[in-house]
């Protein structure tokens, strides 16, 4: 490891190793992880149970926030990275760390408001080695990959009502009394995601209520995108202006048929164009990308 680089310890929400491997967040801390550690750090990925048991002064705790809990230490350089719910974060949670990002425009403007300059926007992110557009595909048609959740999953509705054969993937379906005729099964593993989406006519993504209010882009528009697919989304504001000609997106259920039509109907002079496009999103939104701001705020920081 490089001896001017800081310990950082990934904090993720799922109480122990056992439920992370179940949690988007897991995989996303391990690619972070892995990014972090190129350039020069030593990095763990820690679940809640395991929180405190390896920190020592100098260290840099980051906080990856969808779920909270964590309580900042002292002697320790706290830096929270807000993925997902922000609707769930109160003023008061983040006044112990010393720098906030955020995944939204939007959010950071709001927070600037409450905690001054130590916010920045800090987009999420995909894996270059998992999702790219030279994989070998696994083919499939509309796409969707998702758990039975809470709240509903309003891209999988809106298909199955407009009569789209859509190949499911996920939890929580199998006694469905819509969905479960569409399934092709309970997980994928992540190691194996970017075939499936190199491999679709198309992906279905929808965005959790308050994420999309608040202007949070998702982690599946930078996976799909970078995998050279075809994404069919819920409009999210905020989106990266360069990524939006590449959404077929949606705002009113009576669009959602045209988008996903719109998306099924790409040749092949369009999937070439977006595999082209796939490398820009490589450059500009992998975890290496991330890792490099994150890296340089905590040298910053730890002095």
């Amino acid at each position: 490891m490089n001896e001017g680089a800081p310990r950082i310890r990934i904090k993720i929400a799922p109480l122990n190793l056992a439920r992370a491997r179940r949690w988007g967040d897991y995989f996303f801390a391990l690619s972070l992880a892995e990014a972090l550690r190129g350039l020069g750090h030593d990095v763990a990925v820690e679940t809640r149970d395991i929180w405190d048991h390896d920190s020592r002064e100098g260290d840099v705790a980051l906080v990856l926030r969808g779920f909270g809990g964590y309580r900042p230490r002292p002697g320790l350089v706290s830096l929270m990275w807000i993925i997902s719910h922000p609707g769930n974060i109160q003023p008061d949670e983040l006044e112990p760390y010393h720098h906030v990002f955020t995944a939204s425009v939007k959010h950071k403007r709001k927070l600037r408001k409450l905690i001054g300059e130590r916010v920045s926007t800090l987009f999420q992110a995909h894996d270059p080695a998992i999702m790219n557009p030279d994989v070998e595909p696994i083919p499939s048609g509309l796409l969707y990959v998702g758990n039975n959740r809470r709240g509903g999953r309003p891209a999988l509705d809106l298909a199955a009502a407009a009569g789209f054969d859509v190949s499911l993937w996920g939890s929580g379906w199998a006694e469905h009394p819509a969905h479960a005729r569409l399934l092709k099964g309970a997980f994928i593993p992540n190691a194996e995601l970017g075939r499936h989406y190199a491999g679709a006519r198309a992906v279905l993504n929808d965005t959790w209520r308050d994420m999309r209010l608040a202007g949070f882009p998702s982690n599946r528009v930078f996976d799909v995108l970078a995998a050279g697919a075809p994404l069919v989304s819920d409009a999210v504001p905020g989106t990266p202006e360069h990524l939006q000609p590449w959404i077929h997106a949606w705002e009113r259920a009576e669009d959602f048929p045209a988008a996903v039509e719109a998306a099924l109907a790409e040749g092949e002079e369009r999937r070439a164009a977006r595999r082209a496009f796939a490398k820009e999103v490589n450059a500009r939104h992998s975890f290496r990308a991330r890792a490099a701001e994150i890296s340089a705020k905590a040298r910053e920081l730890v002095g």
